[in-house]
């Protein structure tokens, strides 16, 4: 059990701290969401095996020092990372057949959130980072408060890479089917106060 309140504070957590101070700690969030993204895309769709931690690990920490030199390239990231996560949502709300161009929507949606924060970077790096932000810490709190003993049914005793992955798998997968349109309306109402809250303290 230990394992899956790890899981739950990490991505809550994390979360929580891109929405609302994602601009003032951009290049420090932006290795973190990128990396937490990767870790669990690699774990959702893969073994959880050694090597694709350390792709995971390996990937964030090059979004982060490209976040240092590039300042666009770094928008483009944190923006690709948001409309990945947006499609991701919005396709949970789709008819069940759209679910098979998940991966498609989710690249075209991070594409052209991508492209549209070059163009309004500070902006964007605000909303970008409070919708992330949100969207990683909603389904999760959601999960802790309406699921948690699925959560528990799910954990692997001694083996948290296993937990992680069946937990991530579930969060995203059959968790989000069920309660797509709660995690909408309340990634849209956190991301929104954490960007005004950023606005605020930028201001």
């Amino acid at each position: 059990m230990e394992f899956v309140v790890v899981y739950l504070l990490v991505n809550i957590l994390v979360g929580a701290a891109a929405c609302f101070f994602g601009k003032r700690l951009f290049f420090l969030m932006l290795g973190a969401l990128v990396f937490l993204g990767v870790f669990n895309i690699a774990l959702s769709s893969s073994d959880a095996s050694t090597v694709s931690l350390v792709i995971a690990a390996v990937l964030g920490v090059v979004a982060a020092l490209l976040s240092k030199f590039a300042y666009k390239a770094a928008v483009f990231l944190a923006g690709f990372v948001t409309g990945a996560a947006l499609g991701f949502i919005v396709t949970m709300l789709l008819p069940e057949g759209a679910a098979d161009f998940l991966a498609v929507i989710m690249v075209v949606a991070g594409v052209l959130v991508g492209l549209a924060g070059v163009r309004w970077s500070d902006t964007i790096v605000r909303w970008g980072t409070a919708w992330t932000g949100a969207s990683f810490a909603v389904p999760n709190v959601l999960a802790a408060a309406l699921a948690f003993g699925s959560l528990t049914e799910r954990a692997v005793p001694g083996d948290a890479m296993a937990t992680f992955d069946a937990l991530s798998g579930y969060v995203g997968g059959e968790f989000a089917a069920a309660y797509g349109t709660p995690i909408l309306v309340g990634t849209l109402a956190l991301a929104v106060v954490g960007a005004i809250v950023q606005t605020r303290t930028h201001d």
